[in-house]
């Protein structure tokens, strides 16, 4: 066996642990301490037996497992471990099947574990897990020590045997020998011979009349054994004697019944018939029904509506489907008409409020362009028509007051040229200012609308400055003087004129302005196809309605044709419907109007419906009512093919021929009970009557072969009922206990002559003395015979013993020696002194003295044991791995050496796995010339190396 994968999934520290493409021969994994090495071996020790329970073994995390995949014989194989079972082998390569037995051959699992493991402690004499050197020659010779250390044990039974027999020289006068029993049983015999000569004559008498006794109770008990059969044969009687009866009467029932027909005769079926029959029943009721509920409920009376619905059945059904959305349809489409109806009244009702000469028509509103672009002209030029009034109105306002405040300045500066012409102080309002600053802006306004911005500003300016320059004339009067009134009047009334004046030019520019606004306005008009007459101030207000009107037209329009669009598709759908119902019904529906009738079309196509679910009913019940019909048939034919039935026949046909089967079957099953019974009692009879017992019972009145049942109906037959055969079983057992009292007499006196013949000497006895004599004889020359074979045996076991110490143990003994001196080239050779099993070991050599175990260095005394070890493994038929864990840490490097040499030659037969933590062994591999696959070990991680010389560094590292 080679292991070519192994996986430790979960022992120990290993976890998921692999090597793969494992090397058959030598394979050398390094690692420092407590990497992982003997847990390594510890697992490979397990292969052969598992793990056991309760062994000082690493504990898994979950559960043992060990995988690998190895090879035995040429062929794959699959090795399983799997927590504390027994590993199993299974083939990969379609291979024979194996179990562990056949792949490990004869070597047991301690053998395993004590030779192909190898570590420091089993190079010691006694390594742990052997108990004595008796236990460790087991392991280290295996089945050939079995054999031959149980010689000894032979040898010393033999030796046993003979000296419990006879000693050591087989004296028979010793009376602790075997041979002494029948020596004294020879004395003894001759003793009673020479006593057994007297009273002859009186024993002959007695011997005579005990025969006569002897003869009487046999007699008796003849006789006693004879009423006790005809009691037994009595009681076998009376318990016989009903179903004996009783088949009497079975055969005459049977006489004249034809059995076999009965047999025949499906009367298993009769439960069928009657389930069949119920559904018959079920079905000819539903049928019916559904007939009656047809005739009554349905719309038409057109002869084949039955029919014509049954073949219209899908489209009917799918129409039907399709009903209640189309009643929807013509719902939604009837209230859809009215709102456009209501729709466009609206719409005419508001354009002949819009205007009056346009008489409710749609053509006006969608004569008149309404696009976007109109919209914003239009918007545009009445904002800026309304915008120019709303300023003409403001400067006629302002026009307007400012004349009105010049003459009433001008009415106050007459008043005053007439007054005197005192000095007077002229009080300015202090709003002028203000007043000055408003009219600027707003002639400056008036003339940038007019002409353009630069000029209104121009204009305002210039207001501005005059209207400060009069104020600051004004306030320069002095108030201590007279400050001419009249001239500050003339010079506010000129301020006045000014304004007037440039108002008034304002005016006349947002006259101009917008008398070319309003002719755009009625070009627009016109161009739109707006009334002529429509004032400027409407136009706005009236495109807006008419836009909004031509946007609910189009909205009508639209409507109004998805509603024709719907209204034509529904009217395609329901044409279908009248296509089908025109057969049985004439409708008024139109295409052109279809939503006119409808309704009462889709009622027609419901009923119709209807009707085709009772005409179903009417099927369903029909086939029901054909299927029973068959099913009967097959039960009935079955019986009969004559009495077969089908749908066409009359129902009270099928019930006839339904209770002439049940009829039948009743005679059937009357006449196969009775043949049942009639069997059943026989086989009683037959059974009871088939014993030993019953046999002599009924020995004394059975001529020669007759069959018992027979005779026990002849015996039966003489008895008129059991009360009869009971009063013959009490006179019976009254005879019995009179003979049993008659031999127990005779009994007793038998005893008594037997106890007085004893005390008186016979010829028997003297024939009892020889016979203890001839007794003693055979006895005393079967112990001889023994004494003898023992004696024999002994001696021959002891020269088969010195003959296997010279084969086995001595031959293994030579391949040790070879080993041996082979490492250490000090030694020539081991012999084995003393007894196998105490391993007494000796290193020879030629050049000096011997030593023994106890005198060699314990590097020398380890390579013996290794070499014996190795010797042990070549010697066994059975191409294991060996595992060596650091087994020559104590050898020097020229053992080291050697050793691998060894193991190189090892490694020819067997896998070897060498585990070390010196990197010294690693390159010693190397040098051993020996091909060799090299493993790092680290962390409980196995990592394949190139060579032994990265291995090497890495262990040198750590």
């Amino acid at each position: 066996m080679r292991l070519q994968t192994l996986r430790i999934d979960d022992f120990g520290c290993f976890r998921n642990a692999r090597l793969d493409d494992i090397a058959e021969d030598l394979v050398v994994i390094g690692g420092p301490q407590r990497a992982g090495k003997s847990t390594f071996m510890k697992a490979l020790r397990q292969f052969r037996g598992g793990v056991g329970r309760g062994s000082q073994m690493p504990p898994p995390t979950d559960e043992y497992r060990i995988d690998a995949e190895i090879t035995h014989n040429g062929s794959q194989y699959r090795y399983v471990l799997n927590g504390h079972a027994t590993p199993s082998i299974s083939p990969i390569d379609g291979g024979p099947e194996l179990g562990i037995d056949d792949v490990f051959g004869p070597v047991t699992e301690r053998q395993y574990q004590q030779l192909y493991t190898i570590s420091l402690d089993e190079l010691r004499r006694l390594p742990p897990g052997i108990d004595d050197a008796e236990d460790l020659a087991q392991v280290l010779l295996g089945g050939a020590y079995g054999d031959i250390a149980e010689i000894p044990e032979v040898q010393e039974t033999f030796r046993k045997r003979a000296h419990d027999i006879g000693l050591k020289r087989g004296d028979p006068s010793a009376k602790t020998t075997d041979l002494n029993a029948p020596y004294r049983m020879i004395r003894e015999g001759m003793d009673a011979r020479r006593e057994a000569s007297k009273q002859v004559d009186e024993y002959k008498e007695v011997t005579d009349e005990l025969r006569t006794k002897r003869s009487e109770k046999q007699d008796a008990e003849e006789d006693l054994k004879i009423e006790r059969r005809k009691r037994d044969r009595l009681s076998i009687l009376s318990e016989l004697f009903e179903p004996i009866q009783r088949i009497d009467e079975l055969d005459v029932e049977l006489a004249e019944a034809d059995v076999s027909a009965a047999k025949e005769f499906p009367a298993h079926l009769t439960d069928r018939l009657e389930h069949f029959e119920e559904q018959f029943d079920e079905a000819i009721d539903e049928l019916a029904e559904a007939q009656r509920a047809f005739e009554h409920d349905r719309d038409h009376s057109t002869e084949g509506y039955r029919e014509w619905l049954l073949d219209n059945e899908d489209e009917i059904t799918a129409l039907d489907d399709e009903r209640k959305l189309w009643a929807e349809t013509i719902d939604g489409l009837s209230e859809q008409e009215t709102e456009l109806v209501e729709q466009r009244r609206e719409i005419e009702s508001t354009i002949s409020d819009l205007h009056s000469d346009w008489d409710e028509s749609f053509s006006h509103i969608e004569a008149i362009e309404t696009s976007s672009v109109d919209t914003g002209r239009v918007d545009d030029l009445v904002s800026d028509v309304s915008k120019l009034r709303e300023k003409r109105d403001d400067l006629s306002e302002d026009l307007s007051s400012d004349r009105s405040r010049r003459e009433d300045l001008k009415d106050k500066l007459s008043e005053l040229e007439e007054s005197d012409e005192t000095e007077t102080e002229v009080t300015l309002p202090k709003q002028k200012p203000l007043i000055i600053a408003a009219v600027a802006v707003g002639v400056g306004t008036g003339a940038s609308l007019v002409t353009s911005p630069v000029v209104g500003g121009v204009v305002g300016l210039v207001i501005i400055a005059v209207g400060m320059y009069a104020i600051d004339s004004t306030v320069t009067v002095e108030p201590s003087i007279d400050t001419e009134p009249r001239r500050e009047l003339k010079a506010t009334i000129a301020t006045l004129d000014g304004d007037i004046r440039a108002s008034q030019e304002q005016l006349e520019g947002v006259d101009e302005k917008l008398s070319e606004k309003e002719d755009e306005l009625s070009e627009l008009v016109e161009e739109l196809g707006l009334p002529e007459d429509l004032p400027p101030k409407q136009v706005a207000s009236f495109y807006t309605q008419v836009v909004e009107l031509n946007k609910k037209i189009r909205k009508y329009r639209q409507d109004r044709s998805q509603w024709e669009e719907e209204r034509d598709a529904l009217a395609s759908e329901l044409d279908a419907v009248v296509s089908l119902l025109e057969d049985i019904q004439e409708t008024s529906w139109s295409k052109d109007s279809p939503l006119e009738h409808a309704s009462r079309l889709l009622s027609t196509l419901e009923s119709a419906a209807a009707d085709l679910q009772l005409a179903i009913d009417v099927r369903v019940a029909s086939q029901e009512r054909e299927d029973a019909v068959e099913d009967i048939d097959a039960v009935l034919t079955s019986w009969d093919e004559e009495k077969s039935i089908d749908e066409s026949t009359d129902d009270e046909t099928i019930y006839r021929r339904i209770q002439a089967f049940r009829d039948q079957a009743d005679n059937a099953s009357a006449i196969v009970e009775a043949d049942e019974e009639r069997e059943q009692l026989e086989s009683q009879v037959t059974s009871r009557l088939d014993s030993p017992s019953a046999e002599k019972a009924f020995a004394p009145v059975r001529e020669d072969d007759e069959p018992l049942v027979e005779v026990a109906e002849r015996e039966t037959a003489e008895f008129a009922d059991v009360e009869a055969i009971q009063d013959e079983i009490r006179d019976s057992q009254a005879e019995i206990e009179d003979l049993e009292e008659q031999r127990d007499k005779l009994h007793d006196q038998c005893l008594e002559l037997e106890k007085e013949r004893d005390e008186l000497a016979s010829e028997e006895d003297l024939q009892k003395a020889q016979a203890k004599i001839d007794e003693g004889r055979v006895e005393f020359e079967r112990v001889g015979e023994a004494y003898a074979v023992n004696r024999i045996a002994e001696k021959m076991v002891s020269r088969l013993h010195e003959r296997l110490m010279q084969d086995v143990v001595h031959s293994l003994v030579d391949d040790a020696s070879e080993i041996f001196s082979s490492i250490t080239q000090e030694y020539d050779g081991i012999e084995l002194g003393g007894e196998l099993q105490d391993l007494e070991f000796r290193a020879l050599r030629s050049t000096g003295p011997d030593h023994g175990v106890g005198e060699l260095s314990r590097a020398t005394a380890e390579q013996l044991f290794l070499a014996i070890r190795l010797a042990r493994i070549r010697q066994t038929d059975a191409e294991l791995p060996v595992v060596l864990d650091d087994a020559a840490t104590n050898f020097d490097p020229d053992h080291i050496s050697r050793v691998f040499e060894v193991v190189g030659e090892l490694a020819s037969t067997n896998q070897v796995f060498f585990l070390t933590c010196h990197p010294e062994f690693v390159n010693l591999t190397a040098a051993a010339d020996s091909p060799a696959q090299y493993w790092s070990l680290e962390d409980s991680v196995f990592t394949r190396t190139d060579n032994a010389d990265v291995l090497e560094r890495r262990l040198m590292a750590d």
